[in-house]
C-alpha cells in the first residue's frame, strides 16, 4: 500500500472512531471536493483510484456505516406506534378539518403532509447551518 493510500486510511479509522455518519464520510472521500477527487486529475487517475485497494477499502467502510445506521433507524422505529396525539385550539382543530376537506383529504393526511413538508425544510436548513459552521 502506497503512503499515500496508508494516510488516507488512518484518516478514515480516525474518522469511524469519532462517530462519523455514512453521509459525512462519504462526502469527505467521494464527494466532489473530497479526498479521492482530489488525487484524480484524469479520467486515467479515477480509472485506476477506482481499481485500488484504499478504494475498495473505502467503500466498504462506507457500505459498514449505511448498514450500522440503517439498523439503529429500524430499532429506534420498532418501538414506536406511528400515532401521536397532541392538543391544538379548537380555532385551529376547525382551521385544519376546512383545509383538509377544501383539499379532498382526511386530516390525518393534511397533517401527514405538513410535517413531512416541515420536516424538510428542517432539514435542508440544518444542513446549510452545519456547512457554514464548517461541520
Amino acid at each position: 500500500m502506497k503512503a499515500s493510500d496508508k494516510a488516507l486510511q488512518s484518516e478514515a479509522k480516525k474518522m469511524l472512531k469519532s462517530g462519523v455518519t455514512a453521509p459525512e464520510f462519504s462526502a469527505h472521500f467521494f464527494g466532489p471536493a473530497g479526498k479521492l477527487t482530489a488525487q484524480c486529475a484524469t479520467p486515467a487517475d479515477r480509472k485506476q483510484m477506482i481499481s485500488s485497494e484504499i478504494y475498495r477499502w473505502l467503500q466498504q467502510q462506507l457500505g459498514v456505516l449505511r448498514a450500522q445506521e440503517a439498523e439503529a433507524f429500524n430499532q429506534e422505529t420498532k418501538a414506536l406506534s406511528g400515532r401521536v396525539t397532541i392538543v391544538i385550539p379548537r380555532s385551529l382543530h376547525a382551521a385544519l378539518k376546512r383545509e383538509a376537506t377544501s383539499e379532498g383529504v382526511s386530516l390525518s393526511e393534511l397533517m401527514r403532509l405538513k410535517l413531512a413538508v416541515k420536516f424538510s425544510q428542517s432539514a435542508k436548513r440544518l444542513t446549510k447551518r452545519r456547512k457554514s459552521i464548517g461541520g
